[in-house]
């Protein structure tokens, strides 16, 4: 049904509207109606209560009549004029053989293994030449590096750059860079230091968690090499270290608040910059684990976020609460209410594939973002040699099509998190319906903590003014 109703506490009792995309405070009567109404209550009082509601114009049945993301009509034009990052994979080899990575461990996921196969030059300068003459009515543009391990093909990666500074006219041009750290020596860093390029390194946290999965063909540990690189950056190139972030992976078993309190305490690697991740639930028929105390220490953290935003908890610093912060602060572009829903309309979640994160591997073919799959031929959006197949990246971007009937009158319609990714089995030259139904009560789950989480703070009428805060 299009509406869902929750409580935030013991005496609080909301109805979520999806058609509206409002969120409504009722009474404990009503909640109770609705809840049984939900569960297909045909109970004389339920249903008094429950056209109460449609009376005012609330909780109606589902308009949508069709289900098509608003760019499908425009997509051609924005595709030819608006492309603004794209992701180049250097190699698809890595000096690492982390535990949990999608090309090495393939008891859990379905995916290319790693190999000595390295993007040419010249399919860098086709990547580059697309981007600028796709771009024609975007301001700034993003060029990335990514691998397996980008740094073995660095040569490359300063060839790019330079080429892209010589070929870039009257935009401005930013890099960035995801790497595992081991090679972040000095060599490198002399020639990138004075580009305007971002670095994103994994982490996982002190070294006896981080060389649990994080290591060397030969089994030995990552932790000291990467450590030491961090430092040397943040002691000799100062301004570089500034653009640096970390991605920490917690896997099954993990001390949650012992990384924490790694990140807190170690100016190494500042609590602000790190990005905290479960493993990946895409490509792979494994259900991940993590018992009650992982999600025991991170509601704790959620919590103590929120009371910092209220103004309840004095000494704890906000850059310990960064991420959850800003992860707050969206929900209130998901809860925005809306006069309707249209009768043709899309599920959220999705972005347009490569507009936004184009993605090139290393033999020139284009998928939606580097979380692809690259074995899937349903997602290869085209090439850096024919461009973009427009048919392709139109049936990629309808997500929803595939369970259209079920999507029309779901609840979560505003606030789904499905995007080709999370869709794509990896193994069909489309989508598969009962592979992505199969993921949508977790992707329920998601969405009503966002719900109460949202509400909970508009209680203690807290303004979302993130200037204010941060």
């Amino acid at each position: 049904m299009p509406f869902i109703p929750f409580q935030t506490r013991p005496s609080l009792f909301y109805v979520y509207d999806m058609n509206k995309n409002s969120i409504f405070k009722i009474k404990s009567q009503q909640f109770e109606s609705l809840i049984n109404i939900s569960n297909g209550s045909t109970d004389k009082k339920d249903l008094e209560i429950y056209e109460e509601f449609r009376t005012k114009g609330m909780l109606l049945d589902s308009p949508i009549e069709k289900v098509e993301h608003p760019a499908t009509e425009l997509l051609d034009q924005q595709l030819e004029r608006c492309v603004n990052s794209i992701t180049f994979q250097m190699t698809q080899n890595c000096n690492l053989r982390c535990g949990y990575c999608p090309y090495s461990n393939f008891g859990i996921y379905d995916n290319r293994p790693h190999s000595s196969k390295h993007v040419s030059l010249e399919i860098l300068h086709k990547g580059i030449d697309f981007l600028i003459d796709h771009s024609k009515d975007v301001d700034h543009l993003h060029v990335s590096f990514y691998g397996g391990e980008p740094l073995l093909a660095k040569d490359l990666i300063i060839e790019t750059i330079k080429y892209t500074n010589n070929r870039v006219n009257g935009k401005g041009i930013s890099y960035g860079m995801t790497t595992n750290g081991t090679l972040l020596k000095d060599d490198f860093i002399r020639q990138i230091k004075d580009f305007d390029i971002s670095i994103m390194i994994s982490l996982d946290g002190p070294e006896k968690v981080h060389n649990i999965h994080r290591t060397y063909v030969n089994g030995k540990g990552s932790y000291e090499t990467v450590y030491e690189n961090i430092n040397f950056i943040k002691k000799s190139y100062p301004e570089l270290y500034k653009k640096i972030k970390f991605n920490t992976v917690i896997s099954p078993g993990s001390n949650y608040e012992e990384i924490y309190q790694f990140f807190r305490n170690e100016e190494l690697a500042d609590f602000s910059k790190v990005s905290l991740n479960t493993l990946s639930t895409n490509y792979t028929e494994e259900t991940f684990y993590y018992g009650s105390s992982f999600f025991e220490e991170r509601n704790f953290e959620l919590l103590k976020t929120i009371l910092l935003l209220l103004g309840k908890l004095k000494n704890e610093p906000i850059t310990h609460h960064k991420n959850d912060i800003e992860s707050l602060f969206s929900l209130k572009e998901f809860f925005t209410p809306i006069k309707e829903t249209s009768k043709v309309a899309h599920p959220s979640g999705t972005c347009i594939p490569g507009l936004k994160k184009l993605f090139v591997d290393v033999d020139g073919n284009f998928f939606p973002c580097e979380r692809i799959d690259e074995n899937s031929d349903f997602m290869k959006l085209g090439s850096v040699d024919k461009g973009f197949n427009i048919d392709k990246v139109r049936e990629i971007l309808n997500v929803g099509t595939v369970t259209e009937d079920v999507c029309k009158n779901c609840w979560a319609f505003h606030c789904c998190s499905f995007c080709p990714a999370s869709t794509d089995n990896g193994k069909e030259n489309k989508y598969v319906r009962n592979y992505k139904l199969k993921k949508c009560h977790k992707v329920k789950e998601q969405a009503l903590e966002k719900l109460k989480n949202y509400t909970l703070l508009r209680e203690y009428k807290f303004q979302f003014n993130k200037e204010l805060i941060l």
